[in-house]
């Protein structure tokens, strides 16, 4: 089957960055309904609900909820580990959102993070956060290799005091691609990802791991990401962990020609950090924009 990565036009380019909104818009809106109680599997339930409302035929993988020290991915981490648990949402914890569906075969994969009541550690880890967003594709821009800048952001995390925990994720990965999949009649999932995606992702890094070419679709510290920036485009989503906190973000960035920028200009965590740096509250607030 036909996974497409790169090489989109413009029209291609806009339905991604609208469903990019719309999962941001699913992921706040939900955030800002939080009161406190709800169990991670609650919430992650509703956010499958909302996502097949606005449209989802499946999921790369299915939605995430994390609280509270959780999000901080504590210790040894294995893959099951993200699945959503029965932990209740108390006050001062922090909260992970995170959503990749897919809508019509266009796969977009979006975090959310808040604290449930005042933190000062999340407020600093969210700021530490920023930075990565001109750091990153500052460094697309002047031919830093994935590699490289997969080390960096590590360095200035364990700098700041802060655990580089994306380094747990799936594929160890600071970043990996937004494809299109074929639209097909039915979807099949493997250990709650979509079958299809996953194939894809595995067989690509596989072949770049063993040396048959260079095109992996996932974006770490290992030799399969020593090279310059593929064209395309690639979910960037640096996490940070300290202690019980944790907080992430992740959204689209677009590379053409070795030339890397942001496919929107203000997605929520951008408008969170302005509040920050005002010294006022960036908890969610319902999105106009919500489906």
């Amino acid at each position: 089957m036909f996974v497409k990565s790169s090489n989109f036009n413009a029209k291609a380019l806009a339905r991604f960055r609208d469903l990019q909104r719309t999962s941001f818009a699913i992921l706040e809106d939900t955030a800002a309904s939080l009161s406190g109680g709800e169990s991670e599997i609650d919430v992650a339930h509703e956010l499958v609900k909302k996502y097949r409302a606005a449209g989802a035929g499946s999921f790369f993988h299915l939605p995430v909820a994390l609280f509270g020290e959780r999000t901080a991915l504590p210790g040894n981490w294995p893959l099951r580990k993200f699945f959503p648990r029965a932990k209740k949402l108390l006050s001062g914890d922090s909260v992970i959102l995170d959503a990749a569906p897919i809508f019509d075969g266009f796969l977009v994969d979006t975090s959310y993070s808040f604290c449930f009541g005042e933190d000062e550690v999340h407020r600093r880890m969210m700021e530490h956060l920023s930075q990565y967003r001109a750091s990153v594709p500052a460094a697309i821009n002047r031919g830093d290799t994935f590699k490289q800048i997969a080390q960096q952001v590590e360095r200035e995390m364990l700098a700041a005091g802060y655990e580089p925990v994306h380094q747990k994720h799936p594929g160890n990965v600071l970043g990996h691609r937004a494809v299109k999949t074929p639209k097909l009649p039915f979807q099949m999932r493997l250990k709650g990802f979509d079958a299809m995606s996953l194939s894809w992702f595995k067989i690509k890094d596989q072949l770049a791991t063993t040396g048959v070419g260079n095109s992996s679709p996932l974006w770490n510290t290992s030799k399969s990401s020593d090279h310059k920036a593929h064209d395309g485009l690639w979910l960037v989503e640096p996490h940070a962990g300290f202690k019980n906190v944790g907080a992430k973000w992740e959204e689209i960035l677009v590379i053409e020609c070795g030339t890397a920028q942001w496919l929107d200009d203000k997605p929520p965590h951008v408008c969170q950090w302005a509040h920050i740096a005002e010294g006022a509250n960036y908890l969610p607030c319902a999105s106009a924009h919500a489906i």
